[in-house]
């Protein structure tokens, strides 16, 4: 099977009727050769997309290709990994995953746990991030009035010692 017609469509393969339609009706609106004046290339995705949708949408067809295709990722998973041990499928899968959340490894430089900062292309817009004190200072005067009403009515800075009053 060459092409995945769930991928073509660009919908999950536990879509419902209502996205597949609505994926089929905004792809063969802009594969449509006659919106495409005359584009082969146009009009056999639009030919393709049209057979994808027929097979998605009539459940036995659906059920056979859903059957043919889990088969061939089967027979395909067995092909590339014949007999690896757990601990290496593991390890596979959790590469794959830390590879898809920060892309791949650079393999050219050393592996250490140290992290270094992006250089900045000019020294006045590296900034470097407060310390926790900072962030703990300023949420310890946020919850303290900066400036109290002394009895004469005018506003001065608080003190600690009058905190607790």
């Amino acid at each position: 099977m060459a092409i995945n017609h769930y991928h073509l469509l660009g919908v999950p393969p536990d879509a419902g009727e209502r996205r597949i339609r609505s994926a089929y009706r905004s792809l063969a609106k802009r594969f449509h050769p006659d919106r495409n004046s005359g584009s082969e290339t146009a009009a056999e995705l639009f030919r393709q997309v049209n057979h994808a949708y027929k097979v998605l949408s009539d459940p036995q067809l659906r059920a056979h290709y859903d059957k043919k295709l889990s088969q061939q990722e089967a027979q395909a998973v067995t092909k590339k990994n014949p007999q690896l041990e757990p601990q290496q499928k593991f390890n596979r899968f959790v590469k794959s995953l830390l590879d898809a959340l920060f892309g791949p490894a650079d393999t050219t430089q050393k592996a250490t746990n140290v992290r270094r900062p992006a250089k900045a292309k000019h020294l006045h817009q590296q900034v470097e991030k407060p310390e926790f004190k900072t962030h703990y200072k300023l949420a310890v005067e946020k919850k303290r009035a900066p400036y109290t009403r002394g009895s004469d009515g005018v506003f001065r800075k608080s003190h600690p010692s009058q905190q607790h009053r």
